[in-house]
């Protein structure tokens, strides 16, 4: 793992700088490989970068987005992450991109499956993944005291999406961690002070099972960005 750590005065600044950075990788992975696959994580954190992501000059036709993990609500409820990115990101020039739902309209025990089909119409590895990290450790639906949470850490890259049943949480749908790390590059948002506090512990430890933060740092091969400010 290369770990890069970039430390922000306040969270405004922190959006600018990761609205270039993130834009510049896309257009070099278009560049590339004549497209470019951003995987982008739910919650309040982001909101601000994805709008301003959306007004970025490049090629958003040839991008694909699809988010890290997924509640299961119908789209529309205030809680659905893809009708939160579907309002901030692409909009403006972002409009143009196209999406992979992890939300398709069918039961929540055949949606893996589908999900996986139109998973495979993204480039691999994923060009750019942005995650979040919660107080408990958490990326995407990868919680601590999931009872998925193992097979969400061991599955195999022909299970890229799994189904979460979590009783604090509700059912969810998530990328596993073996396709979040089936990645060029991945950027780590976080803010406030105790989140940091975790992700130090993960980085110096290692060595807890059911922290998922330790298993992404300790099983990544590509670079990881994080980007901190002390406020939200």
């Amino acid at each position: 793992m290369k770990l890069q750590e970039q430390t922000f005065a306040n969270h405004p600044a922190m959006i600018d700088s990761v609205t270039l950075q993130l834009s510049d990788h896309l257009k070099s992975a278009i560049e590339h490989y004549g497209q470019a696959s951003f995987i982008v994580s739910g919650g309040n954190t982001p909101k601000p970068l994805y709008e301003e992501l959306s007004h970025q000059p490049l090629a958003w036709d040839r991008v694909t987005v699809c988010p890290s993990d997924e509640r299961w609500v119908e789209l529309g409820h205030p809680d659905s992450n893809q009708t939160m990115i579907e309002a901030t990101l692409l909009q403006h020039a972002a409009a143009e991109a196209s999406l992979v739902s992890l939300r398709p309209s069918c039961p929540f025990s055949d949606a893996p499956a589908v999900i996986n089909q139109s998973l495979m119409t993204m480039h691999k590895p994923f060009n750019l993944v942005l995650l979040g990290m919660g107080d408990d450790g958490h990326i995407a639906s990868l919680f601590p005291d999931s009872n998925e949470l193992e097979h969400g850490l061991t599955a195999p890259h022909s299970e890229p999406v799994i189904a979460v049943n979590s009783d604090s949480k509700g059912a969810r749908i998530s990328l596993s961690l073996t396709a979040l790390l089936n990645s060029e590059h991945i950027y780590l948002l976080i803010t406030g002070g105790s989140k940091r506090e975790v992700f130090e512990k993960a980085k110096t430890n290692l060595d807890n099972p059911n922290l998922p933060i330790e298993h992404l740092l300790k099983k990544a091969t590509c670079p990881i960005t994080l980007c901190w400010s002390p406020n939200s």
